[in-house]
């Protein structure tokens, strides 16, 4: 599978979970793949520790992934009533 659209679950360091809608893809880089995309809650249910997130793990189904995010304002740029990280995986892809 090169994409994944649907429901997941975000982790953070300290185990946190938090169920979260994935946008998710893998895309050749140079010899390797890499896999990224974005993770978004609506922005009414969105808990104040994402604002500040830079790692942490995706969930989908048993399979989990690592992931950075590289700039932690990138939510100013969601869409209207959602909040939106994006991030980059590390690792193997969890789709």
């Amino acid at each position: 599978m090169s994409s994944y659209r649907g429901p997941a679950i975000l982790i953070t360091v300290d185990g946190r979970e938090y169920e979260v809608t994935a946008h998710l893809r893998k895309a050749p880089n140079g010899l390797r793949t890499s896999w990224g995309g974005t993770l978004s809650v609506p922005i009414s249910q969105r808990p104040a520790e994402l604002s500040t997130l830079t790692v942490g793990r995706v969930r989908l189904g048993t399979n989990e992934g690592a992931f950075v995010r590289p700039d932690i304002s990138d939510w100013l740029g969601s869409p209207p009533n959602v909040f939106q990280i994006t991030i980059e995986g590390n690792g193997d892809e969890p789709f």
